[in-house]
């Protein structure tokens, strides 16, 4: 068991929802994985979390990114490139991508030292361009959950 810190409890939250998440993901069937439901694939959905997660947490400003949402944005430029999987690969890659990204954000979580949580971090899509670390976990934890819905949602509807 880990020492009870914030930082164990952001990680440990993170492990949890994205758990879920990928719960969620697994149980849309291979063949409809690619195709939208009400807008969006669970393959987005699942790469959208991904270069989220990486993009805030890691900050990795690489020139990866398709999948954040944000593409037609002034402050996208730098960011757009080639992902490191696309929407169109497999769901197996796809999901293992999901899970890549979850093993490096926990154990980058679990390493912050506590006067790390209150740094600001860059966030170009915030209205200053900076967002607080523990304020952005916060915001990418609910964003998780908001697409387990959209994922479970899409199941239902179908399209």
């Amino acid at each position: 068991m880990t020492a009870p810190t914030v930082q164990n409890f952001v990680a440990d939250a993170f492990e949890m929802e994205l758990s879920m998440f990928r719960a969620a993901l697994e149980a849309v069937p291979g063949a409809e994985f690619q195709n939208p439901r009400l807008g969006h694939s669970a393959a987005w959905h699942a790469l959208h979390i991904a270069e989220w997660l990486r993009f805030f947490v890691l900050q990795d400003f690489t020139a990866s990114y398709a999948h954040l949402g944000w593409e037609d944005a002034p402050w996208m430029g730098e960011f757009r490139g080639t992902p490191t999987v696309a929407e169109t690969e497999g769901k197996v890659m796809i999901m293992a991508e999901l899970a890549r990204v979850e093993a490096l954000i926990v154990r980058h979580i679990r390493e912050l030292q506590g006067e790390q949580l209150g740094e600001m971090l860059r966030a170009p899509a915030a209205p200053t361009g900076e967002r607080e670390r523990l304020t952005g976990l916060g915001m990418q934890l609910r964003h998780v959950a908001y697409h387990r819905g959209q994922v479970q949602l899409g199941k239902k509807h179908g399209g």
